[in-house]
């Protein structure tokens, strides 16, 4: 049975996307990958390949705070006497939680609230359940935004499926759900359409989150895996075996001190299967057929830091860890998909519920018990039934995504999609202005204070700006981004560069000076670009990339000035609230500077791994000491001021 539901939890808003482009901004995509020799060449093929200069079209998701109230999302269930499965479309399809009714246990780490945080794509991104990412290395960049999901009836019962057009790539991806009359198993088929012309390279990785205990053991039929540890700005991949690493056995996240992942090295004819086993044998049990041959384990840690994110992401208290699978051996490759292909695989969830204490003894003899179960539970893995496409009698449009799709069936003249449709709707706000270049040759002229909507990328696109007749500011500031967007910087600069001489917009000079500082390194002019732009409009982004600046140049007393001119909501925002404390650090104005970076310092959107807070608390402290001691002494500082809990996000760091 499939029904529309109401879902009531703590939740935080998204908020207004940015309405900024990425102009080289999202480190994340560009974090560089440090391989240790073992790593042989077949191995390390398609590693770094297909990485992103930039993700636009997409804008970023980062308007979200702290402060949550009950929402309501609307959530699709599945329910039989045995399980009961609830996805949330409004949030990337999320299967937020599996409760097996005859155990009376969730059998995954359903997120007690919705906390956007900056771990995303697109910045904002919730810890909980299960995540579907497709196309790129990191989280799919609609983790947080709705999907298409519909409901078919087949000969096999109802089939519940999310869907939608993923823009960077430029596939349609669908997520299929059913469940049996009196089965023990939710049935997952997943599905990649590639209908272009030309080689996509794809990504896929399912993120199951799991309650992390004490005795929580992560069980793989693997000797190998590959280590993935996090530095400031790159990866670090290396070999380890299974499950002993160094006289730790890793098989128990809890004994392992630092976030890192372990992406397990399965043989082409193994059970593609991992499991998640709490102390009394019961747990999480996950298989699939043979496409998604990568599984992985990934843990915060019992540091400081890791335990920090675990509570940020949740509430205290909680803790989480992630059990993956994909379609790689691990999360830095992205593998070539044929031009007009399609790639699907079905995945099985069942709970674990065992008798035999050899879960919990030698590892080979927990392997060997996973998978007899396996066998028992969900017969073999390498060909799990889903129903056929063929056996569909009708299907139900039950909650609507984006016009994307829809305008892109427009562009190509045929479907994206050979299964789904994509309902055209020209009074969508994201798309409205692109159908009207596309029946016109001409984009409307917003005024120039007005927030830009939405942005386009790719070859058809470029070439109806380009071919844009009598083009105003507004024209030559998309056709310079979507040049930028297709790697022609200069191309781009040109045309930021017309748009400001037909009329001076805080977009043109922005992402103009985003070119200069990130692609060209002139931070001098892209200053007084981004000082011009912060005159014209009011925006948080731009008042925190202009801090940012400010900041680094000896611009700070300038800072302060415009701090206190902005509103009261803009100056509660955490990110502007550091960049002026900052300020004041590099004024010696350390008292000042004290009252805002102290253990009741709150940054909403600080990013996983980053290093800026805990940078300026050893500054700050650092200076403290130096001045009451007459030294610098950092072994002093740790110990009379070490860095509080709730603001260590390092991941990576010791100090």
């Amino acid at each position: 049975m499939i029904t529309i539901e109401p879902y009531i939890i703590e939740a935080a808003p998204i908020g207004e996307p940015n309405p900024l482009p990425d102009i080289h901004n999202v480190s994340y995509i560009h974090s560089g990958i440090e391989l240790s020799d073992e790593i042989t060449a077949k191995e390390r093929s398609n590693i770094g390949k297909g990485m992103l200069q930039t993700l636009l079209p997409y804008k970023q998701q980062d308007s979200y705070s702290r402060e949550r109230s009950p929402r309501e999302f609307r959530a699709a269930v599945l329910e039989n006497s045995k399980l009961r499965a609830v996805f949330l479309p409004e949030v990337g399809g999320r299967l937020w939680s599996l409760w097996d009714k005859r155990l009376g246990r969730e059998l995954l780490f359903r997120n007690p609230v919705f906390q956007p945080a900056n771990l995303g794509l697109r910045n904002a991104w919730f810890a909980g359940g299960v995540e579907f990412n497709v196309g790129i290395k990191g989280h799919t960049p609609l983790t947080a935004s709705p999907l298409f999901c519909e409901i078919a009836e087949t000969d096999d019962g109802e089939v519940l499926s999310f869907y939608e057009y993923e823009r960077i790539r430029g596939v349609v991806y669908t997520v299929s759900a059913w469940l049996p009359e009196d089965s023990e198993v939710l049935y997952l088929r997943c599905r990649i359409e590639n209908t272009s012309d030309s080689e996509k390279y794809m990504y896929w990785w399912s993120n199951i989150a799991v309650p992390e205990r004490t005795g929580t053991r992560v069980i793989v039929p693997a000797a190998e895996a590959f280590e993935c540890r996090y530095d400031n700005d790159h990866y670090r991949l290396q070999k380890t075996s299974v499950p002993y690493r160094d006289g730790t056995d890793i098989s128990f996240p809890a004994k392992i001190h630092d976030s890192r992942d372990f992406f397990y090295k399965l043989g082409e004819s193994d059970a593609k299967w991992i499991a998640a086993a709490e102390p009394d044998r019961k747990g999480l049990l996950q298989c699939s057929t043979d496409r998604r041959f990568g599984r992985k384990l990934f843990l915060w840690g019992q540091s400081q830091d890791g335990r920090n994110w675990n509570e940020f992401l949740s509430r205290e208290g909680e803790s989480y860890i992630e059990i993956q699978a994909g379609l790689a051996h691990t999360q830095l490759e992205h593998i070539p998909m044929p031009a007009n292909s399609e790639w699907e695989w079905v995945e099985a969830y069942t709970a674990l519920d065992c008798e035999q204490d050899t879960l919990y003894g030698e590892y080979s003899q927990a392997v060997s018990t996973i998978g007899e179960y396996l066998t028992s539970r969900v017969g073999d893995p390498h060909s799990l039934y889903f129903p056929d496409e063929k056996g569909v009698k009708n299907r139900r449009l039950v909650m609507s995504g984006s016009g994307w799709g829809a305008i892109e069936n427009r562009v190509r003249k045929k479907p994206v999609s050979r299964y789904h449709h994509f309902p055209l709707d020209k009074s969508d706000p994201e798309t409205s202005m692109w159908h009207e270049l596309l029946n016109n040759g001409r984009l409307p002229e917003p005024e120039p204070t007005a927030f830009p909507i939405s942005y386009v990328s790719g070859e058809p696109w470029l070439g109806m700006l380009e071919a844009e007749r009598g083009k105003g500011w507004y024209a030559y500031y998309q056709l310079g981004i979507t040049r930028y967007a297709a790697g022609d910087i200069f191309g781009a600069k040109a045309a930021l560069e017309k748009s400001l001489r037909v009329s001076r917009s805080a977009w043109a000079l922005r992402s103009l000076a985003m070119i200069y500082k990130n692609e060209l390194s002139d931070i001098t002019t892209a200053n007084g670009m981004l000082l011009e732009a912060i005159k014209l409009v009011s925006c948080r982004q731009l008042y925190a990339e202009c801090a940012a600046v400010l900041t680094s140049v000896g611009g700070d007393s300038e800072w302060l000035d415009i701090f206190d001119s902005l509103t009261e909501t803009l100056k509660s925002d955490g990110r502007l609230r550091f960049y002026r404390a900052l300020a004041l650090l590099n004024l010696d104005r350390t008292d000042e500077a004290i009252g805002i970076i102290n253990p009741d310092f709150m940054m909403s959107d600080i990013k996983e791994g980053e290093l800026s807070v805990s940078e300026v608390w050893a500054r700050l402290y650092g200076r403290i000491v130096e001045k009451r001691f007459g030294k610098r002494d950092d072994e002093l500082r740790r110990k009379l001021y070490p860095l509080p809990k709730k603001l260590d996000f390092r991941m990576h760091a010791d100090d």
